[in-house]
């Protein structure tokens, strides 16, 4: 009975999110609810590119992140500044230049993620052909020396 509740809970709780992750969330909108809106507002495109991307994984996720979190700076600086205030929050998420930078950073992470992808697997197939080439060559050189060797023995 124990491991049907266990398996029901796993199936209804998102993977990676802990109880404490819902305390830290309730107290940041209790103390800064103003900061907390810049942010999820400036963390929808991510959303969006889990959304439209289902093989993102937690690393392309994290390179996502580290561009986004470059443009999110100024935004909740400025919020954090004005104590959470909902003028200068809803200014700074109604920006057309901060939400342009936004998207471009998930656009840029996303090309840097795919860029890298595709050249690592260009990179391994390059090591993978020179290595088959050098197998291939010792192969030959082998294949020469004993048929060479059996050519030159005395027939019985």
């Amino acid at each position: 009975m124990a491991s049907v509740r266990q398996a029901e809970a796993g199936t209804l709780r998102a993977p990676g999110f802990r109880w404490w992750h819902g305390i830290i969330i309730g107290l940041m909108l209790s103390y800064v609810p103003g900061s907390l809106l810049v942010a999820g507002v400036l963390l929808l495109p991510m959303v969006v590119l889990r959304l439209f991307d289902p093989n993102a994984d937690g690393q392309r996720l994290m390179i996502v992140l580290f561009y986004v979190g470059a443009v999110m700076v100024h935004p909740l600086h400025e919020a954090w500044a004005a104590n959470g205030d909902w003028e200068t929050c809803i200014a700074q998420i109604t920006q057309p230049v901060t939400l342009a930078l936004d998207w471009l950073a998930v656009g840029a992470a996303w090309l840097v993620a795919e860029a890298s992808a595709i050249g690592g697997r260009l990179w391994n197939a390059e090591v993978a052909r020179r290595e088959r080439k050098s197998i291939e060559k010792r192969i030959a050189y082998l294949q020469d020396e004993w048929m060479s060797s059996d050519e030159g023995a005395p027939a019985n």
